[in-house]
């Protein structure tokens, strides 16, 4: 299976599936050593494979924890990256309970030991850099709402 990521022009194309994960007020974010932003759980559709069984997919390959249900809360077309370096994400969010089993304290992801899932209270999401910084917005939907955004840093 190949990831559905592609230059179109000057400008890198990608289909993303992320997990937007909650545990008691809290949303499980990912940095990278050395970094001071926060991104989602998540990456790369492949070909021929639907965004949930991607998400799910990369959910297990990146906490080797199987995902929960899955319920669908948006679409962000994210557009980002320096003028030479352009990027056109297109992002299937869904929303997805704590697993039990998932460590509470931070830990290293399975496929990335330099990347450190870490857990992020939801009331401090607008004032530490979650990116895409849209989708925190998609936490606040009730269930059976989705929303298309589109954001343009």
């Amino acid at each position: 299976m190949n990831d559905i990521r592609m230059m179109v022009g000057s400008t890198r194309f990608s289909l993303r599936a992320v997990i937007l994960c909650v545990r008691d007020g809290h949303l499980l974010v990912h940095r990278t050593a050395g970094d001071n932003f926060w991104f989602l759980p998540g990456g790369a559709a492949g070909s021929n494979e639907d965004t949930a069984a991607a998400a799910a997919r990369e959910w297990t390959e990146e906490t080797g924890v199987s995902a929960g249900p899955l319920r669908l809360v948006g679409v962000v077309e994210n557009f980002f990256g320096p003028n030479e370096a352009r990027e056109h994400e297109v992002g299937f969010y869904y929303r997805m309970d704590a697993p039990p089993q998932l460590p509470e304290a931070s830990f290293a992801l399975t496929d990335n030991p330099r990347v450190r899932a870490e857990w992020l209270p939801l009331d401090k999401i607008h004032i530490r850099p979650v990116y895409p910084r849209a989708a925190c917005a998609l936490l606040a939907l009730p269930p059976g709402e989705v929303r298309h955004l589109v954001h343009r840093e």
